[in-house]
């Protein structure tokens, strides 16, 4: 009886969570179903990846993107905390970050986060840190776990990591997230309700912080590298540009640029590999497409006459790259 109570369970498990429980077999669910030696297998032929201690991934699901492999794994890792839980979990700060698709500056974690009501933030495991978010909690449910809301995610964001890291991901939070064919994946939050999100921390440590991230942090951003290279101005000293200007020309509009100086005369473009790999990001058009598109449009703004300058990320991530790109190409 306890074994058809114990196959009963994971059955449950089975069908109550979201389109990617099937990629994950936990090693007590095969337990239960008399399969540990089939799991054993599968591992052993590579079928099945580790994610973390108990949980297991099959390895078709594991994206072959390397610009995402970092997002995906540990989106993974999180995914398996939470099947392995035996009480439902709350994930804070960059966990919950991750489970929005907010961009990270940098590399995620090593541990998990997991909202806590208490000021001590209470007890933590060598894979799970709790970390104090106010009570009680406040969570939605996104993608199959529970998360904090976005605004209080960046807000803890904001409040606990680096300057360029809390701008990126909270510039993200304010723009939103379209996928592919407009597909809203994230709706835009508004700097209203973030700092309504931290006046309810009351004096929460890295408040003050956290108010200097929310008059930075602007919506028009419309990516990671553009978030990251203005940061990088501002450190900089450099003036500061405006943001997703419209250019046109006696054939319309030519397009958007990320960035422009109108008193030097100066458009700055943030080229991210993205742009020309991503299908979602093509809208339909071939890489050789894209740059000859690329080619034509940068063409059609010099025409203009402004001068055009662009960058990828090896030279947004360094101060000293990006202030001499920029000094370079007129700006100071």
């Amino acid at each position: 009886m306890a074994a058809e109570a114990d196959k009963s369970v994971v059955m449950k498990r089975l069908l109550d969570t979201s389109e990617w429980r099937d990629q994950f077999v936990l090693s007590r669910d095969a337990r239960a179903l008399g399969r540990s030696a089939e799991l054993v297998r599968d591992v052993r032929h590579q079928r099945l990846v580790p994610v973390i201690r108990g949980a297991f991934r099959r390895v078709d699901a594991v994206t072959e993107d390397a610009a995402r492999a970092g997002d995906d794994a540990y989106l993974a890792r999180i995914r398996a905390t939470h099947l392995l839980s035996s009480t439902p979990l709350v994930f804070a700060g960059l966990s919950a970050a991750a489970v929005w698709g907010l961009p990270i500056f940098g590399s995620w974690p090593s541990h998990i986060f997991e909202a806590s009501p208490f000021a001590a933030g209470g007890r933590s495991t060598s894979t799970i840190v709790r970390s104090y978010v106010g009570g009680p909690v406040e969570w939605v449910e996104r993608d199959g776990v529970r998360v904090t809301t976005l605004e209080r995610t960046v807000v803890d964001v904001a409040r606990t990591e680096l300057f360029g890291r809390s701008v990126t991901m909270m510039d993200a939070a304010l723009h939103g997230q379209v996928g592919f064919r407009n597909r809203v994946l994230r709706s835009p939050t508004s700097k209203v309700k973030i700092e309504e999100a931290l006046r309810r921390l009351g004096r929460a440590s890295g408040t003050a912080q956290c108010r200097g991230v929310i008059k930075f942090a602007d919506g028009a951003a419309e990516s990671a590298g553009e978030s990251v290279s203005r940061v990088g101005m501002h450190l900089l000293g450099l003036p500061a540009p405006e943001l997703q200007v419209p250019f046109s020309d006696g054939d319309g509009l030519i397009g958007i640029v990320d960035f422009w100086w109108r008193e030097f005369n100066l458009i700055g473009e943030f080229d991210g590999a993205g742009k020309y790999l991503r299908e979602e990001l093509r809208n339909g058009l071939t890489v050789d497409q894209v740059v000859m598109d690329e080619k034509r449009r940068e063409n059609r703004l010099r025409a203009l006459g402004p001068r055009v300058t662009r960058w990828e990320w090896p030279v947004a991530t360094s101060l000293e790259l990006l202030g001499k790109h920029l000094r370079s190409a007129g700006l100071s």
